[in-house]
């Protein structure tokens, strides 16, 4: 399997790709203040949706950042059922990143004293009530370890240190590494840059994803942004101008579905897409 090939077949996705101009370094954020939550706000945008989009957000003459995306679970998904996700990412010639993400309504109580000392980031896929996630990202990694882990060339455990693997083993009890399967590639485009929308003035990044299995593709545009908040009234708040402003773009109204739970709808093995 060559997971760093880019010949995209998809209109939207192939068009965007031919007209990337690079793959720029992108620079750390600033780490929040202890005092403050930590709020993402998530459009995915229908696929009827999708030409629209991309015209409403200027996106004919991007730069973005091409990017390998793969996920590990169980061929029955025994990890997702946990709310346990194992995700490998390369972006361009950066180094690697590997990231286990524990995306859980459970009390804090009934949390693992690892999983209560990570930071919470509060999820929003519509003005409903958001999701509590946790993410424990690992050691950067060499250029081509996702890829080899992903054609089962290497093992899974490789890209993950000491302190990953214990979060999914407190999670999962007698988990077996050697079990998993990749769900995936997922090649991408992502651009991080300033949304000039109306009514919502903070950054946006803008994901555009193609999967592929068996003949089918199917696309998936995301629209994130980040915000530091001190009430989860404020973070209603920015919600409330976040899907506005993607309404009123001619986005369409948010689905409340998370891309990642698609992904690994689509890539399921076996699974018959239609």
């Amino acid at each position: 399997m060559n997971t760093h090939s880019t010949t995209l077949q998809f209109p939207c996705l192939a068009v965007l790709l031919g007209l990337v101009m690079g793959t720029p370094s992108l620079p750390a954020a600033d780490p929040p203040s202890a005092t403050l939550r930590r709020d993402e706000f998530k459009m995915l945008v229908s696929a009827d949706n999708t030409a629209q989009a991309i015209q409403a957000l200027k996106l004919q003459n991007p730069q973005a950042s091409k990017q390998i995306i793969c996920f590990f679970d169980t061929p029955d998904q025994s990890l997702a059922a946990k709310h346990l996700i194992l995700r490998g990412r390369q972006t361009g010639p950066l180094p690697g990143e590997s990231t286990v993400k524990i995306r859980d309504l459970l009390d804090e109580t009934k949390l693992t004293a690892a999983e209560r000392s990570i930071p919470i980031v509060w999820e929003w896929t519509s003005e409903a009530l958001p999701i509590p996630s946790r993410s424990r990202d690992g050691s950067p990694l060499a250029d081509g370890l996702v890829a080899n882990a992903a054609a089962g060339k290497l093992p899974v455990t490789d890209l993950y240190n000491d302190e990953q693997r214990q979060l999914v083993s407190a999670r999962m009890g007698d988990f077996k590494w050697a079990d998993l399967v990749c769900y995936g590639p997922v090649e991408s485009l992502v651009w991080r840059r300033k949304w000039q929308a109306k009514g919502f003035p903070n950054k946006v990044t803008i994901e555009l994803w193609l999967l592929r299995k068996d003949g089918k593709t199917l696309e998936l545009l995301e629209l994130s942004a980040k915000a530091n908040t001190t009430s989860e009234d404020q973070a209603r708040a920015l919600a409330k101008q976040f899907y506005a402003a993607a309404k009123a773009a001619g986005l369409g109204d948010p689905s409340g579905q998370m891309k990642t739970r698609m992904a690994l709808d689509f890539f399921k093995p076996g699974l018959n897409h239609p």
